[in-house]
């Protein structure tokens, strides 16, 4: 125990402090008498942290999370946050393992919550009928703390840079996001977010804070890619992020980075134009392989029907990934091919009848819902304008549309650029 008063009576943290802190640690052999403690918050504490402790084993063989546990080691990271202040950059190490149990603890009282409330479905549809509000879920209460400690990190002026506790920021950075996404609060990712870029002037790079603390660094390449490809539609920045993550990990399948692996792939298509080998990225993320293989088929053969089966049979996952309108939006790049496929077999030349593109659009659409082939019709020409203007104003086709002629008229040479590449084993181009 006296290890740990002199960590705060000197300023540093060290083994001894980060084992006294964790609940599920044996408590610190040694005399405990804290008359001679001057501060009263560094006394609630230990105070604190041993009832904690002794909560944890008193439930430790029953497997129990109670909400007890929850309430002790919420107040522990409260009183780090009080104590804290007119600390430096030291002090951020002890509020990062107080947040990180914190979360742990709040995850899993809400997990057993919602497996009681699916197991009493009757009662819990009682209570609603009755007008009873919902209870706030443990991870609500556990990220308004949470957010203090980032707080105090993030608005700290120490004028000292390297005693700034400015360099925790990403920690607490890393948990709250972590948490939003648990509680799918767009709005609470896109405000904390915001609040890290208008303040980068004042904070080290990730790179500089987390450099030591390379999962750290990774994650936190994680979420960003996830924020700005999936709720900004910023498929650049996503795929930046998303590519700096993957080149930071192991590099092999593991959980995070075929998490990473199904963000970058069609980052890398929408962004860059780029697509993967599929035998190398199968010798490396077998399963994203086997996911994103149809994808890769369709975007080199045009096969907008499979690709359309594809998106129907995947919808629920990727919308729970929030990577619904990605994919979406690649399916432009599908219908691209098609139109390509079709000039080239028709060999009609750069003047390109309307009708003969909606045939093909509307053959691909009726063979997906078993629908006989309908005839083109003109509001099917005006469908397929659109679509064609949309592929022309992003560059996928060069020419123009000529709406009185009812025709597509492609220029002579690179009629359809090159905008999907294999980049991990070959450099091969496909136009």
């Amino acid at each position: 125990m006296d290890a740990v008063l002199k960590c705060f009576e000197s300023g540093y943290s060290d083994f001894y402090l980060v084992e006294f802190l964790r609940f599920d640690s044996a408590p610190l052999g040694g005399n405990l008498d804290l008359k001679y403690v001057r501060d009263d918050k560094l006394v609630q504490l230990i105070q604190c942290t041993l009832e904690l402790k002794g909560e944890y084993a008193s439930h430790y063989a029953a497997g129990q999370v109670t909400p007890r546990l929850f309430e002790l080691c919420n107040e522990q990271l409260k009183l780090l946050n009080r104590l804290s202040d007119g600390e430096t950059a030291w002090i951020t190490g002890p509020l990062w393992i107080s947040a990180r149990q914190l979360l742990k603890i709040s995850t899993k009282l809400d997990d057993q919550q919602t497996e009681f409330n699916n197991s009493d479905s009757k009662q819990k549809t009682k209570q609603r009928s009755k007008g009873d509000l919902e209870e706030e879920k443990y991870l609500e209460k556990c990220v308004r703390t949470i957010h203090t400690s980032f707080k105090l990190c993030l608005n700290d002026r120490n004028p000292v840079a390297q005693e700034n506790k400015k360099w925790g920021v990403y920690f607490f950075t890393n948990l709250e996001l972590r948490i939003y996404q648990q509680l799918h609060n767009g709005d609470m990712i896109r405000n904390l977010v915001k609040v890290i870029e208008s303040r980068a002037a004042e904070l080290p790079t990730p790179e500089q804070a987390l450099w030591a603390h390379k999962a750290q660094l990774v994650t936190y390449y994680h979420y960003m890619a996830r924020y700005f490809g999936c709720y900004e539609m910023d498929y650049e920045r996503g795929f930046l992020f998303a590519q700096k993550a993957w080149l930071a990990s192991r590099r092999r399948a593991g959980r995070q980075e075929n998490a990473i692996c199904v963000l970058l792939i069609p980052f890398a298509v929408l962004a860059r134009r780029w697509y993967p080998d599929l035998a190398t990225l199968r010798s490396i993320c077998p399963a994203v392989a086997e996911f994103y293989r149809p994808v890769v088929e369709c975007l080199r053969n045009g096969d907008l029907l499979k690709y359309e089966k594809w998106l129907n049979a995947n919808e629920p996952m990727l919308l729970r990934r929030n990577l619904f309108v990605a994919l979406v939006a690649i399916r432009e790049l599908i219908v691209r091919k098609l139109v390509k496929r079709t000039l080239e077999i028709t060999r009609t030349g750069p003047i390109v009848p309307l009708r003969l593109v909606s045939s093909a659009l509307v053959y691909s659409e009726s063979r997906l819902d078993n629908r006989h082939r309908e005839s083109v019709s003109e509001a099917t020409l005006d469908s397929t304008e659109c679509v064609l203007a949309n592929l022309i104003a992003k560059g996928y086709v060069k020419g123009y549309l000529s709406h009185s002629n009812r025709a597509l008229v492609v220029s002579k040479t690179n009629a359809f650029p090159g905008m999907v590449q294999a980049q991990l084993k070959t450099e091969s181009k496909h136009n």
